[in-house]
């Protein structure tokens, strides 16, 4: 089962959407303006609910967002509905993505990529988001550090992320240090008329060096433009940064 799709509903009425939300308001158009990318094509990889995708095309962007999961991917074409824009929504893989050429822009937050688990799927993710620009275009991505993973993620094993008077959402979290990966059990309970359901959901994100994915984006053909900390205050990264932001550009 493709993960999200049975914690898709859930997911909507959690903390998660303010991420995105924050992006949108602020964050990412003060940086797009500030370095030259005005509102043009854009593909939003790993697209989720569409909160981001929705935003965008709210802003003048021509967007296309891919998500695995059939269960996001239709929340966001109801999400683009309800707020009147036309968006592109598609159920694609971002490793194998089948665009050339035709984006100014492309976009995965929220630490999508760390669900990559191995160096050849990153490597073809970011070689699907190479192909997909245009030339001059920018990828510009987030991904949660080896220090995040492993410590931030730890400072809480177990808790209740979130909860209402019909459903609670518990996470149970580890980490492998051997491979890096760091594994979140889900588990929601949502009542459903006299009944309550049960649903479990694994994820696993792995955690890659710095100087790592920066290897990878080189021999993909990117050069990279910008390496933050916090892409709001274009703070440096540090050795206990939780996130880091990427800024990759294609030449041409």
């Amino acid at each position: 089962m493709i993960i999200y799709d049975r914690f898709a509903s859930a997911y909507q009425r959690g903390p998660y959407l303010r991420f995105s939300q924050n992006l949108v308001e602020s964050v990412l158009p003060d940086y797009l303006n500030e370095i030259g990318v005005k509102p043009s094509k854009l593909l939003d990889m790993a697209c989720g609910e569409g909160s981001l995708a929705v935003g965008m095309a709210k802003l003048g962007y021509q967007v296309t967002g891919i998500d695995q999961s059939h269960k996001m991917i239709d929340l966001a074409k109801e999400r683009a509905n309800q707020a009147d824009v036309d968006v592109t929504f598609l159920v694609e893989d971002m490793r194998s993505l089948h665009f050339n050429g035709e984006f100014r822009l492309v976009t995965c937050f929220f630490d999508s990529l760390n669900y990559l688990l191995t160096i050849r799927d990153l490597q073809d993710a970011f070689n699907g988001a190479y192909r997909a620009l245009q030339p001059s275009g920018f990828f510009i991505f987030d991904m949660n550090t080896i220090y995040g993973l492993s410590v931030d993620w730890m400072r809480e094993e177990t808790y209740i992320q979130n909860e209402a008077q019909d459903f609670i959402e518990i996470h149970r979290q580890s980490y492998d240090y051997e491979n890096q990966i760091a594994t979140m059990d889900v588990t929601i309970f949502m009542e459903h008329g006299a009944c309550w359901e049960r649903i479990d959901e694994t994820h696993r994100e792995r955690g890659y060096p710095i100087a790592d994915i920066q290897f990878l984006l080189n021999e993909t053909g990117f050069m990279i433009a910008g390496m933050y900390g916090s892409l709001k205050n274009r703070t440096d990264v540090q050795t206990t940064s939780p996130r880091v932001w990427f800024t990759a550009h294609k030449p041409g």
